[in-house]
């Protein structure tokens, strides 16, 4: 669950920067054969692009997940969001879950805001 909000006002021009503020919240993962407590964290990335992919810190859960961090991206009312859910292991990590967001259909139907 994650909420967001804009810092302009009215409606940005298609590819006008803005900053939107994301709220990670939390997740509830499924159950597998996985440990009882998960190591993990958010990653989002705006656009697919390395400068704008922002990282949660790594929190420790069980059956819910909770971050309740606040993410500042750039983006445009065009721009696309991809959400990691990532568990972290010695290793390397692995992906528990992916959500996507496009924004402009998220606009289009909030009326522009």
């Amino acid at each position: 669950m994650a909420s967001a909000s804009s810092s302009r006002a009215g409606v940005a021009l298609p590819f006008e920067k803005s900053q939107l503020t994301l709220k990670v919240v939390s997740a509830k993962p499924k159950v597998h054969n996985r440990q009882p407590r998960i190591n993990s964290y958010v990653e989002v990335a705006v656009d697919g692009l390395p400068s704008e992919t922002k990282k949660t810190g790594k929190r420790i859960g069980s059956s819910e997940l909770l971050w309740n961090e606040i993410i500042v991206l750039n983006v445009t009312a065009q721009s696309h969001l991809d959400l990691k859910v990532w568990s972290c292991h010695t290793l390397r990590n692995e992906l528990l879950g992916t959500a996507s967001v496009n924004l402009s259909s998220v606009l289009k139907n909030n009326g522009g805001k």
